[in-house]
């Protein structure tokens, strides 16, 4: 089957929906589906972080303000007035990637996304009825089509897994990026109430300095992973670090909590200083506890792993091509 993908972003901004794309499609590749993606060559802070056709093996990519796309199956990462953009053949998916098309405007969020949630309060309807099908990689929020596939985000579970040891002193990892989005400011400020206290500890960010290839010893080697997001539409670095052993707090979104794993919630910082120190006081004089509790992350995540999840996606484009493709039948006279 042939598959195209068409994302809004450029695929070298590398954030969560960038990586589900890249993923994705190697993984088709990989199944025998010949795969071509197509991106705009938007970025929302800052330069490429990566060069897209370095982590494609080759699949053609191509970037700029106007695709002409056919194919079996069309994928599209929804945005508001993709027609503009993007001419495409039918069948078409929309996947929805972004939690903020059910928030309201924000300046933190940068001007091209606050431009698209006003945008999407005037047409999501009519866009969205443009499409075969909807998928969704949350439960959180509802979605108004006849259509909809609700498939979570995965992880390579072989990839991230525990490769070292905890350092011996307590470690706080951060593993987002360093955003309002990801609450940057918050675990700053958690840090700084936390340096109040007389706990030793150490942190580590990755900084965009840290490759895919070793964030698993990243957060293998930490106790913590703090990620106090405001906006998460699925919580990939959360998973990622449950796989790795490594206890998560973040904050009580629907998003996460619809998750079901085993996270720790904190609603404040003062709320985040207080979760970090109970996990410092399992590690430090319960320690059989704390490792119980850390296998039990990676147990619990591995519903998110890339297999399970990969054969339901690719069960969806078969059945939305072969829905299509069938004519329907003709009334008996």
């Amino acid at each position: 089957m042939r598959i195209a993908f068409c994302h809004h972003l450029s695929l070298g901004y590398y954030g969560g929906g960038e990586k589900w794309v890249i993923g994705v499609s190697k993984e088709l590749v990989r199944r025998g589906h010949d795969i071509e993606i197509y991106a705009l060559p938007f970025l929302l802070e800052g330069k490429k972080k990566v060069n897209p056709k370095d982590l494609l093996e080759g699949i053609p990519y191509s970037e700029g303000l106007r695709h002409k796309v056919r194919a079996d199956v069309v994928y599209l990462t929804y945005h508001p007035l993709s027609w503009l953009n993007f001419d495409t053949s039918r069948p078409r998916i929309t996947g929805i990637h972004a939690q903020s098309y059910w928030q309201k405007p924000n300046p933190h969020y940068g001007l091209l996304p606050n431009l698209s949630l006003i945008a999407n309060k005037f047409t999501s309807y009519s866009e969205l009825r443009r499409f075969n099908a909807v998928h969704m990689v949350t439960t959180a929020y509802p979605c108004n089509h006849p259509k909809v596939y609700f498939i979570p985000n995965f992880v390579d579970a072989d990839q991230y897994k525990p490769v070292k040891e905890k350092e011996n002193e307590l470690t706080i990892a951060f593993s987002s990026r360093t955003v309002w989005a990801k609450g940057w400011d918050v675990f700053q400020n958690t840090i700084r109430l936390l340096k109040k206290t007389r706990q030793p500890f150490k942190v580590k960010v990755t900084e965009g300095k840290v490759s895919e290839s070793e964030m698993p010893e990243f957060l293998s080697a930490s106790h913590i992973s703090l990620l106090p997001s405001r906006v998460d539409t699925f919580g990939l670095a959360i998973v990622e670090s449950l796989l790795c052993e490594t206890p998560v707090i973040t904050t009580p979104l629907q998003t996460h909590k619809v998750l079901e794993l085993p996270l720790l919630f904190g609603s404040s910082i003062q709320e985040n200083v207080a979760e970090i120190l109970r996990l410092a006081i399992l590690w430090e004089e319960k320690r059989e506890e704390y490792m119980n509790y850390a296998k039990q992350c990676r147990r619990e995540a591995l519903k998110y792993d890339k297999e399970a999840v990969m054969n339901r996606l690719e069960g969806m484009f078969k059945e939305v091509y072969l829905g299509c493709k069938r004519k329907p039948r003709r009334k008996e006279t």
